[in-house]
C-alpha cells in the first residue's frame, strides 16, 4: 500500500514514517495539506493518513476533496479528538478508519492491515462514545411546525398560507432546516428528520 502521511507537527510525521516504512511503502509526508492535494492530484496513491487540525484544510476537508481525484482512495483520521460527532462525520466522509494519537505501534499496523482488506477500523477506545446518542439538533418551535408541513409535501405557498407566513420567511425556514440536516435533498431531510424524532 503506497501511503501518504499528512499532519502539521513534523517531527510526528516523520516518526511516523519511519514507524511505517518498513510494511509499507511511505511515499510522501506533507505538514501542509494543500501540498498534499497536489500531490495526490498528480500520482496514485492508496491511502491517505491525516491529522484532522490543521491550517487551510482540516482533515476531513483534504480527504473529501482528494477523494474528488481519487475516489478509490482510503483514508484514515488520526486525531486527538474522540467527540462522537467529529467520528460520525469522518465515517460519514469516507473515511476507512479513525485512530486516536496515542494509539500504539500494534494497534496502528492492525488497523492498517483491517482497511487493506476492505474493512474498517475505528479505535476502541471511541467504541462507547460511538454508542452514545446523536445530540437531537435545536430547532424553533417555527422551525418544526415547518419542518413537518414539508415531510406531507407541502410547497412553499402552501406552508406560507397554512402558517401565515410571507413566502420568503418560509424559503429561509427552508434553507436553515437543510443547513441543519447537513443535506441537500427531501430525502436527506426525512432521514434527518426520523433519526432525531423530529416527526411527531
Amino acid at each position: 500500500m503506497k501511503i501518504i502521511l499528512v499532519d502539521d507537527h513534523r517531527i510526528f510525521i516523520e516518526g511516523l514514517s519511519q514507524l511505517l516504512d518498513d510494511p509499507y511503502e511511505v511515499v510522501a509526508i506533507f505538514a501542509e495539506p494543500q501540498q498534499a492535494l497536489k500531490f495526490i492530484q498528480a500520482n496514485e496513491i492508496d491511502l491517505l493518513l491525516t491529522d484532522y487540525e490543521m491550517p487551510d484544510l482540516n482533515g476531513i476537508e483534504l480527504f473529501e476533496q482528494c477523494r474528488k481525484w481519487r475516489p478509490l482512495l482510503k483514508g484514515v483520521l488520526l486525531s486527538m479528538h474522540d467527540e462522537g460527532p467529529l467520528v460520525r462525520k469522518a465515517i460519514k466522509a469516507g473515511f476507512n478508519g479513525y485512530l486516536l494519537k496515542n494509539v500504539s505501534k500494534q494497534e496502528l499496523l492492525t488497523a492498517l492491515e483491517k482497511i487493506k482488506g476492505g474493512h474498517r477500523y475505528i479505535s476502541a477506545e471511541l467504541t462507547d462514545t460511538l454508542l452514545q446518542p446523536e445530540e437531537s439538533p435545536r430547532l424553533s418551535g417555527r422551525e418544526r411546525e415547518v419542518l413537518k408541513l414539508i415531510l406531507k409535501e407541502y410547497s412553499n405557498k402552501q406552508i406560507a398560507s397554512t402558517l401565515k407566513l410571507s413566502e420568503r420567511t418560509v424559503e429561509t425556514y427552508r434553507k436553515n432546516l437543510f443547513k441543519k440536516a447537513n443535506t441537500n435533498t427531501l430525502v436527506g431531510l426525512i432521514k434527518f428528520a426520523y433519526n432525531h424524532k423530529l416527526t411527531n
